[in-house]
C-alpha cells in the first residue's frame, strides 16, 4: 500500500490496515492522548487514543523521518530486527 492511498482511506479502513500491516514501534503520551507509533510498509503511521479508554480518535500518516524525533530515545532498533 502506497502512503497517498492510505491518507485516502476512511478511518475504519486505517484502523484495519494499521492492525493487519503494522509494526509497533513504541507508544508515547501527549495529554489527552496516548500515541502508539507503527510502521506501515514504507511509511509511518501515529494513532491517537484519547485518554482514559482506548478509544482511537484519530490517525496521522506520515513519510518524513524528521517527524520521529519524538520517538528517537523510545525505539529499541535492536528488537525489530532481532
Amino acid at each position: 500500500m502506497q502512503f497517498t492511498e492510505f491518507k485516502l482511506l476512511s478511518l475504519p479502513v486505517q484502523a484495519h490496515i494499521v492492525c493487519e500491516r503494522g509494526v509497533l514501534l513504541c507508544e508515547r503520551r501527549e495529554e489527552p492522548y496516548l500515541i502508539a507509533l507503527y510502521s506501515v510498509e514504507a511509511f509511518y503511521v501515529e494513532v491517537y487514543y484519547r485518554l482514559p479508554g482506548e478509544e482511537i480518535e484519530k490517525f496521522r500518516s506520515f513519510h518524513n523521518p524528521e517527524l520521529l524525533e519524538p520517538y528517537l530515545g523510545a525505539i529499541h532498533f535492536e528488537e525489530l530486527v532481532a
